[in-house]
Order: structure tokens, then C-alpha cells, then sequence
């Protein structure tokens, strides 16, 4: 089912985003936000890259996507502030086989991956993601750059689900979190024909 809400640009107006509900995925009583619905209007991916980047630290080198909503966002944040891409990959996306076979080349931590030629040791990264749950992914990715030497302390997010611990759980290694809209972790059914969005974020 397709929703709206907004996010807020650069100027304070209200920026309309689209997106859908997976119901009860991942998990029960959780309702997964796909962006996807807004992601082929380029006007609004263009915006939303907008309102990340004024998040961005000054200081970051490269920009790490989480697999797989967080890649393409990397990819547009990095190309806008000429900065390095660090792709993040999810060890259940990749093919057991595929694994084994670049294991010598990629460091594997609690659930992801990342290759060693990035070569991101002392340099400063900021992480990226399509959605803020649990924080489980986030977390793992933070601890794995800084197990290879980089240095994090700053995931953004476009959503984060309300009542998960993600915010928490970051918090709690010591990492910023940046989210463009809180949404409920799970939302009633849109009434026939209409577009209904979360209510207002609280100041």
C-alpha cells in the first residue's frame, strides 16, 4: 500500500515522499518503508539526497552504503561532495559460493562484508541507509570499518521506525544518528482510494 509523507528541505518547505509499507516484514508487528516509489522520480531522490548531505560531517572521506536501500544513496551523496563510496554488503544478499570464493579479498564481520581494497583504514566515513530498525546492520558496519581502521561515527538514515532501539543502540557506541522522518513501526491500512501519511513529527 503507498503512503506519503515529507521531509524538509533546505528552505523549510515541505518536501512530498512517497513510499509503501511491506506489511509485517521483517518480522511481525513491523512494516517495512520502501522508498522505491519515490526513488524513480528525480526531482524527489535529488531532494532527499539534498536534505542527507546537510547532515553530512565536514570531515567525511567516503561514504559507506549499506546493502542494499543504502547503495545508491552513497553513490549520489558521494558523486555530490566528490568523496570516496564504500559499498556495504549484507552477507545473506551474496551467494554462499560467491563468499567463499572472495573471502581472501573481503574482511566478513556480524552479517556483512567489506573488501579490503578500499583500503578506508584512517580515513574518516559516514554511513549510510534507506531505514533506521533495530540498528543491527548499521551497528555491524560501524564496527567492521573500525575493525579495518577507519574511523565512524555518524549513520543517516531517510526513515527510522519509532519504538525499534536503533537510535538506542547506536547511540550506545558512541554514533550519531541523522533521520530525515520517524515513522510508526507499523501503520494502520490506507483507506480505499487515499494516500494517508504517519502523523507529524514532534519537535
Amino acid at each position: 500500500m503507498e503512503r506519503a509523507t515529507s521531509i524538509e528541505s533546505a528552505d523549510a518547505a515541505a518536501i512530498p515522499l512517497r513510499y509503501r509499507r511491506w506489511k509485517n516484514h521483517p518480522a511481525p508487528g513491523t512494516d517495512f518503508p520502501d522508498i522505491t516509489p519515490a526513488a524513480t522520480d528525480g526531482a524527489t531522490v535529488r531532494q532527499v539526497v539534498e536534505a542527507l548531505a546537510r547532515q553530512l560531517p565536514g570531515d567525511t572521506e567516503i561514504i559507506g552504503g549499506i546493502d542494499v536501500g543504502g547503495l545508491g544513496l552513497a553513490g549520489a551523496l558521494a558523486y555530490r561532495n566528490a568523496l570516496g563510496m564504500l559499498d556495504i554488503r549484507k552477507v545473506g544478499s551474496i551467494r554462499v559460493e560467491v563468499i567463499r570464493t572472495i573471502m581472501a579479498n573481503y574482511e566478513l564481520g556480524d552479517g556483512v562484508a567489506i573488501s579490503r581494497a578500499h583500503g578506508i583504514a584512517g580515513r574518516r566515513l559516514t554511513i549510510v541507509d534507506d531505514c533506521l530498525m533495530t540498528g543491527g546492520h548499521a551497528l555491524a558496519a560501524i564496527r567492521l570499518i573500525r575493525r579495518l581502521g577507519g574511523h565512524c561515527d555518524t549513520a543517516m538514515f531517510v526513515f527510522e521506525l519509532d519504538g525499534m532501539g536503533g537510535r538506542s543502540l547506536l547511540a550506545g557506541a558512541g554514533i550519531r544518528v541523522h533521520s530525515l522522518r520517524p515513522l510508526p513501526q507499523a501503520e494502520p491500512e490506507a483507506p480505499e482510494g487515499g494516500l494517508p501519511g504517519p502523523p507529524a513529527a514532534s519537535a
